[in-house]
């Protein structure tokens, strides 16, 4: 009731005050003049205050305008907008650079995150990478790829790493099948692959590091011998296995040495032992394989045929395994004499092998002094380098 009151008042007050002012522009309206550089401006004195009331108000108008939608205030907006497109750009650019092994192109793309003022892309991601083992995971996931749905190869990646983690190879395995994509980040691909290592596929593994892309010549060396031997290694034993390895080696690879001395192991393990023989040849006509000349000794073929064909082939400075495998050889045909230079030989360039070989040599010959002290030296593992004449 009170505010009833007062408002009436109020609008009473401004009705007399109105009617005063009507009065004093009726009875004298007044003059007012203005110039400025020969001009004259001349009105009256309530027209002339109205017009600068006017002017004040529009003045004042302007500058709230000026202040609301003025072009520095655009263009900061502008700048904003245009940071955040270039952040978050630039964020999708860093990830995608690390997950394929571009650290150098990941490291400038942040660089020029932090210069953009930051994104909401990079904690998101971050917070993701963050917890594998929490049961609300699965669910940030999926949250994350309906938001940003180019971020789908990094959460691709962190499953893959957590079933990695958490040693769930057969879903790790069915995932990277199933998202090809995931093939472009090399440290996930060697995981994939010493998975299949893991789960027994190794055959299947020759023919994906044949096909990888991008992969360093040594690199997919060394995998493909990995693959083929773990290959031939499961295949032992097994007279039919050994086809399906050689179908996935091209003509190439199965004349590495490498290979070439695995597969000398299957044919032992399947007892074809003169195949076995054939392939150990092929072996020592290559360069620098002489030291694998033990493979030999595997092999039960004629001993004076292996012996003679072991003896054609010395080089020129013979190294420790050569040395033993003639020693055991010459042993094997009581070669006495032969034996012992041979393994002395062995022993004397520190192959302990050599030295147990020679130390059970003088036991059988007797030469039970020789047999005591070498087997004391080998038991406190001093070698003939370390000996102080």
């Amino acid at each position: 009731m009170s505010r009833l009151v007062i408002s009436i008042l109020l609008f009473a007050v401004l009705l007399l005050l109105g009617g005063a002012l009507a009065q004093m522009m009726v009875r004298d309206a007044g003059v007012m003049m203005l110039t400025w550089n020969g001009w004259v401006v001349e009105t009256t004195f309530w027209t002339g205050l109205a017009l600068i009331l006017s002017f004040i108000v529009l003045m004042i108008l302007l500058a709230w305008v000026w202040r609301k939608i003025g072009p520095a205030r655009l263009l900061n907006k502008y700048r904003s907008r245009r940071d955040q497109k270039v952040a978050k750009k630039e964020t999708l650019k860093a990830i995608d650079s690390w997950l394929r092994g571009a650290e150098d192109q990941a490291l400038q793309s942040l660089s020029r995150v932090v210069a953009s003022g930051g994104s909401d892309r990079l904690p998101a991601a971050i917070s993701l990478a963050i917890g594998f083992t929490h049961a609300d995971w699965p669910d940030r996931c999926a949250a994350l790829v309906a938001n940003d749905p180019e971020l789908k190869l990094f959460v691709k990646t962190l499953q893959a790493e957590r079933y990695w983690q958490m040693n769930k190879h057969d879903d790790f395995l069915t995932l990277m099948q199933n998202e090809k994509e995931l093939n472009v980040v090399p440290w996930l691909r060697e995981r994939w692959w010493q998975a299949m290592l893991i789960q027994g596929k190794s055959v299947q593994l020759i023919a994906l590091v044949n096909e990888a892309p991008n992969l360093l010549p040594e690199k997919r060396h060394q995998w493909m011998i990995n693959a083929a031997n773990e290959a031939f290694r499961s295949a032992h034993g097994k007279a039919d296995a050994v086809n399906g390895i050689m179908k996935s080696l091209s003509k190439v690879q199965r004349q590495l040495p490498e290979i070439i001395a695995a597969e000398i192991k299957y044919l032992i393990s399947v007892n074809q032992h003169d195949s076995a023989f054939k392939r150990f040849k092929a072996l020592m006509a290559m360069p620098d394989q002489i030291e694998q000349a033990d493979l030999v000794l595997d092999i039960q073929v004629d001993n004076l045929v292996k012996l003679n064909f072991m003896e054609a082939k010395q080089p020129s400075q013979a190294g420790p395994v050569y040395c033993r495998t003639l020693g055991i050889l010459n042993l094997k045909q009581q070669l006495w004499g032969n034996a012992q230079s041979w393994l002395e030989q062995g022993w004397q360039l520190a192959d302990r092998s050599s030295g147990v070989q020679l130390a059970n040599l003088f036991e059988m010959r007797n030469m039970n002094e020789q047999a005591a002290k070498l087997y004391k030296d080998l038991a406190k593992g001093i070698f003939p380098a370390r000996q102080v004449s």
